[in-house]
């Protein structure tokens, strides 16, 4: 007799879309991570700045891994990896942050430069805005960006956000430069009406049971 599917009392660790598996990290994703990043070049240098030492170490991208891996087992920020489910390369990150406040969660990702234009990007935020607003149950979501990202700020419209306005003089974390950053939100009212409440995503929990809602 097949035990029922569990309804899921932590986030979910991995997720499948029609084209991505998105899961939380594993020390040896550093090695995938760095390939990613090192293949990307100048495309990423807001997320992985470069040094005058050059681009992150192996050792670097392990040391942010296992630091991401302790807030997802925490229930705190959680970071999922976009992977080719065929190849297993990385295409990127996604963030589900909770600095956004009570009952909210801001969302966020980069993609790899050759990944770009197949709208990989609208694929990964779209499994993220259903998964916030599934099963976690916020009430509203972020979306930030630089105003020179005209990228980020057409997809998050395409998905449905609102914009609220320009944030002056602003620095989320202590890789972002600091200057205006553009503020999206999208309201659990309005999600059911979104691109992204139409996603095919499957969900799958630490012990990668399927898990629902």
């Amino acid at each position: 007799m097949n035990s029922p599917t569990p309804t899921v009392a932590h986030p979910p660790y991995l997720l499948r879309t029609p084209r991505l598996l998105l899961r939380c990290l594993q020390p040896e994703d550093a090695a995938r991570r760095k390939e990613a990043v090192d293949s990307s070049g100048e495309h990423l240098d807001l997320f992985f700045p470069p040094s005058p030492e050059g681009r992150p170490s192996l050792d670097s991208h392990a040391a942010q891994i296992r630091r991401f891996r302790g807030n997802f087992d925490l229930d705190q920020d959680r970071i999922y990896g976009a992977f080719d489910p065929e190849s297993g390369r990385m295409l990127g990150e996604n963030y589900l942050l909770k600095r956004a406040g009570i009952a909210a969660l801001e969302v966020g990702y980069w993609l790899r430069r050759d990944a770009g234009g197949q709208g990989i990007a609208t694929e990964m935020a779209s499994a993220m805005v259903k998964t916030a607003f599934e099963f976690d149950k916020v009430l509203r979501m972020d979306l930030m960006c630089s105003p020179s990202n005209e990228r980020s700020a057409a997809m998050a419209r395409r998905l449905g956000f609102t914009f609220e306005g320009r944030l002056r003089d602003r620095q989320l974390a202590a890789h972002h430069v600091r200057g205006d950053i553009l503020c999206f939100t999208l309201l659990s009212t309005e999600y059911p009406r979104t691109p992204a409440s139409q996603l095919q995503l499957e969900a799958f929990d630490f012990l990668g049971r399927p898990v629902t809602p």
